[in-house]
């Protein structure tokens, strides 16, 4: 149990350090980073399996909606957030998806708008909020709330 309350401290430590709309912002880049530039995995362009680039668009805005849940309910503590403003955020990744899409239609760096991309996008951002929504928020009022781990009695 003792390692387990080292973990929680430090972890509860980390959390607090990140100064809050930092993984926003940070978020926003590596998104427009990997959606706009040229070759954003420089030029060993591998595909893994059919379809790979899709899930790799789901995951990218999963943790984008994700990270801007976090970073609100971390702004929000010890107060709950509300499912409309966790709605609002999953929409704002889901804009930044659409916003990068268009991005890739207007620049000529190679890249093309793809609806399907975009699809991945929003399910990911979806799915995020899911997350967030049903374990993510509850796991971070714990560890940024509670000091010390509950022992039960059985």
């Amino acid at each position: 149990m003792h390692l387990t309350n080292q973990v929680t401290s430090t972890m509860k430590q980390i959390l607090k350090a990140i100064p809050v709309g930092l993984p926003s912002i940070l978020a926003i880049l590596v998104v427009a980073y990997f959606s706009l530039s040229a070759s954003p995995l420089g030029d060993n362009d591998f595909m893994l399996f059919p379809g790979a680039d899709k899930v790799a668009h789901f995951l990218l805005y999963f943790f984008t909606a994700a990270v801007f849940i976090f970073d609100y309910a971390k702004y929000k503590l010890p107060h709950h957030t509300k499912l409309n403003l966790e709605l609002m955020f999953m929409c704002c990744a889901m804009l930044l998806g659409l916003l990068m899409e268009i991005g890739q239609l207007v620049l000529s760096n190679g890249r093309t708008y793809d609806v399907v991309d975009l699809v991945a996008n929003c399910l990911g951002a979806a799915a995020g909020l899911g997350y967030m929504h049903q374990w993510g928020l509850s796991r971070l009022r714990r560890t940024m709330l509670h000091s010390r781990h509950r022992h039960h009695r059985h």
